[in-house]
């Protein structure tokens, strides 16, 4: 059975000025809330420490960075904001700088990458930022702060899906996960002629690869090969990969074969290469020859298989690059047959040939036809948006020699990506590193990094349980962040330190609550005015007790009007926190009258 191709094809141009990944950044993936060190992270500190990283890789400060882009496959699970975007910016020294949030499911990272160099590539902007975030184990209590979490169990995770696809008509159909988790091995194993057990060595010899390359991946889920699991079972990995703890979970596919959800966060900085060489950039600037795309809705029958070809159909036809000029591959894996789909649309391996090279060991980093050299979804783990930055992330450092023990034979010089959105797009990412423009990477290695992940939003909190209010002070200019962050929004320096606010303040406007803007809750804070209080120089909107009707006229004649910081409880019984709003300062207002 041969699958169809996508009738609706498309031509596309080259780009207008040559475009470059100039730095790369990237969490640890990892299960967040296994772990009492992670256990409170949130979107904000992942995604901030990753674009914080990617800035530091680049050589550029965020003042450099024009521009950003935000990507999360989940926003309503991952965050609890509906526009993620303008959560983050604080955390990384860009309060103020244009962005866009976007979401392509399991692709969203790979055409993270795409909206990045079409930005750069228009000319409007010279250095760009794109990031993605991912909870996908971890996810956050509604109505609780962001560091609150509770596991992404199967029943949220299976409404989740849902959101993704056609509700007029693929919910009553076989879409997505339906149907998509096993029809790429068997359409295969059907097309050429293999045998059910054939097929099943060749999904087993993937999953064995993929976990090599991730337990010599420090960022990697899951670093334990299969060996040293098979031989604590008293067997050999072959026997092991076939047993009752590696059992099918649908017609082929085992669970060896299948994604590991995690949390994470990547990001990549994107400039015009004529800007980096003239900015004279720590790294080689790796250049980004083109990128295909398509895009089938879930119901599509082979949809992986139809957009593959597709994509890298065009990526093919606006680069002239030829596959035997592939020296390394990635692809969205969370299926795992993946790899196989990728590696024969591709030419990266010929047709009906390529599930021998899974059989025969030769994926793997130090083989001849190297996939996923990070691990793969299977085994470096799945932050959904967040995981086509990581493959990014993972072939710059192979394109620059830089990923230590998994490094690749052959120093890469062009690499495909292909990603992959479950029930809808698709992308092909072509990478190529100009020769001519070769620095030595390694002298330009950062190895005592100022930038550290740490759980910010939870030791706040903590401090106000405590009753103390904590901010974060840069030791460069004297800015204090509050609530505090991972960089200074005034000049965008990231080394910063703990401080404890002065909880004194001033007003300087007065807004009265009214239907609009009285919300229910804060019914039991009355009187009350919402404005924005400075404190400490730092300045944040707020709620303002002791303001009323009657002496909000005396007020606005005393501006700016001295305040103080209160903590109070809310939340609901058995989920409550604390939070900070503001009072009248009535002894120093007394003063100021006095003065008067």
């Amino acid at each position: 059975m041969k699958p169809g191709k996508v009738a609706n094809s498309t031509t596309i141009n080259p780009y207008s000025r040559s475009v470059s990944i100039i730095g790369v950044g990237c969490t640890p993936f990892m299960y967040t809330m296994d772990n009492p060190e992670t256990n409170g992270l949130t979107e904000g500190e992942l995604f901030g420490y990753a674009a914080l990283k990617a800035m530091e890789d680049a050589g550029v400060s965020p003042k450099e960075v024009d521009f950003y882009f935000h990507g999360q496959a989940s926003p309503l699970n991952g965050s609890d904001y509906i526009t993620p975007n303008m959560q983050v910016a604080n955390w990384f020294g860009m309060k103020g700088k244009g962005s866009i949030h976007h979401s392509e499911a399991c692709c969203t990272g790979y055409l993270a990458l795409e909206q990045a160099v079409n930005a750069v590539a228009s000319g409007k902007y010279n250095c760009v930022l794109s990031g993605c975030v991912e909870f996908a184990d971890g996810i956050a209590v509604k109505g609780m702060p962001a560091y609150v979490h509770e596991k992404f169990t199967m029943d949220k995770l299976l409404e989740t899906t849902a959101w993704i696809y056609d509700r007029a008509y693929t919910r009553q159909m076989l879409s997505g996960p339906v149907i998509c988790f096993d029809d790429p091995a068997v359409t295969y194993q059907r097309q050429y002629g293999l045998t059910e057990e054939e097929m099943d060595s060749a999904m087993i010899g993937m999953a064995l690869a993929s976990r090599k390359n991730a337990s010599k991946n420090p960022l990697a889920v899951n670093q334990v090969p299969y060996e040293e699991m098979a031989k604590q079972m008293g067997m050999d990995v072959q026997t092991f990969m076939r047993s009752q703890f590696n059992p099918k979970m649908g017609h082929m596919l085992r669970v060896s074969g299948m994604e590991l959800k995690c949390d994470g966060a990547a990001a990549v900085i994107v400039a015009s290469t004529e800007w980096a060489v003239k900015h004279n950039l720590p790294h080689t600037p790796i250049e980004v020859l083109g990128i295909g795309s398509a895009a089938c809705e879930g119901n599509t029958p082979h949809l992986e298989i139809r957009g593959t070809e597709e994509a890298i159909r065009q990526v093919y036809d606006l680069t002239g690059v030829k596959p035997e000029e592939i020296d390394l591959l990635y692809a969205n894996d969370f299926i795992i047959s993946s790899q196989l789909i990728a590696a024969e649309a591709s030419g990266y391996m010929p047709r009906g040939e390529g599930w021998k090279y899974f059989v025969e060991g030769r994926t793997a980093y130090d083989g001849d036809k190297p996939i996923n050299t990070n691990g793969g979804r299977t085994s470096f783990g799945h932050a959904h948006a967040a995981s086509g930055l990581a493959d990014i992330y993972e072939a710059v450092l192979q394109m620059r020699g830089l990923a230590g023990e998994r490094q690749v034979k052959k120093l890469p010089k062009t690499t495909l990506l292909r990603g992959f959105g479950g029930g809808q797009n698709l992308a092909a990412i072509i990478l190529r590193t100009d020769e001519a423009l070769r620095k030595d990477d390694q002298a330009a290695v950062v190895t005592d990094s100022p930038i550290k992940l740490e759980m910010a939003v939870k030791k706040y909190y903590e401090g106000l349980e405590a009753g103390k209010i904590y901010g974060r002070k840069c030791k460069a200019c004297g800015h204090i962040e509050w609530p505090p962050h991972y960089a200074c929004n005034e000049c965008g320096c990231d080394e910063m330190e703990w401080v404890e606010m002065s909880g004194k303040g001033t007003i300087e406007t007065i807004i009265l609550p009214a239907i609009l803007n009285a919300k229910p809750e804060n019914a039991d804070l009355m009187p009350y005015a919402l404005t924005s209080v400075t404190m400490d120089g730092s300045s944040q909107n707020a709620i303002v007790q002791g303001v009323t009707k009657e002496n909000a006229e005396e007020l606005w004649a005393l501006m700016p009007v001295p305040v103080k910081a209160k903590i109070i409880e809310r939340g609901q019984p058995g989920s409550t926190y604390k939070t900070v709003i503001f009072e009248l300062d009535q002894e120093e207002l007394a003063k100021k009258k006095a003065q008067q």
